[in-house]
């Protein structure tokens, strides 16, 4: 049976601006044998699964360096300290595409690699979303917003353009909850469509 390790030291080796790098050592409890682990420390994180009035889906394409590439993803960032996740979705899919929603709804979080973080990534359904005003990027963030229906973002998936695993994974909270609500948005990778490829 799986067990917790006991930890027997945990060093910040690294202090950078979104997040520390740990030095943990642990014992394994079915060996006994103690092992260095290097962790990421940082804050929560939410993606925005936003659909304006009249169904479209927000999306954003912008730089990002650890791929050295553009990136096409939904609204999202982390959670300031004592902000509530539905108050960060609210601001960051206004930062990021200037939308504001008429609903905010909390749909699930994931571990984004239990691994190496100790953050998770919550995900926020934002429904009947209004233009507001325009885009106010961070300084380090250079910001495209463009809007797809449901079939656009299928195709837009197949084709590689929108891959970052945790998108998708906000995008499996969406068909997992829309199976409970008639009322929620059609769902992206249901089971009828998977069977159609």
């Amino acid at each position: 049976m799986v067990r917790p390790w006991k930890i027997l030291s945990t060093d910040v080796k690294g202090d950078f601006r979104v997040f520390r790098v740990l030095e943990i050592v642990g014992e394994n409890p079915r060996s006994g044998l103690n092992y260095r682990f290097s962790v990421l420390e940082g804050a929560s994180w939410v993606n925005v699964i936003a659909f304006t009035k009249e169904g479209k889906l927000i999306l954003v394409r912008q730089f990002r360096m650890g791929s050295k590439g553009i990136t096409t993803e939904i609204p999202g960032g982390g959670v300031a300290p004592g902000e509530g996740i539905l108050l960060a979705a609210a601001r960051e899919l206004r930062e990021e595409s200037g939308y504001q929603a008429a609903v905010l709804r909390f749909l699930g979080t994931v571990n984004p690699n239990p691994a190496l973080f100790r953050n998770t990534c919550g995900t926020v359904l934002a429904l009947d979303c209004e233009k507001v005003g325009e885009i106010e990027p961070d300084p380090g963030e250079d910001l495209d917003v463009i809007l797809l229906d449901r079939e656009e973002l299928r195709e837009a998936i197949r084709a590689g353009e929108v891959n970052h695993a945790l998108v998708l994974a906000a995008f499996l909270w969406l068909d997992l909850i829309r199976e409970e609500d008639a009322d929620l948005p059609p769902g992206l990778f249901g089971e009828r469509e998977l069977r159609e490829d």
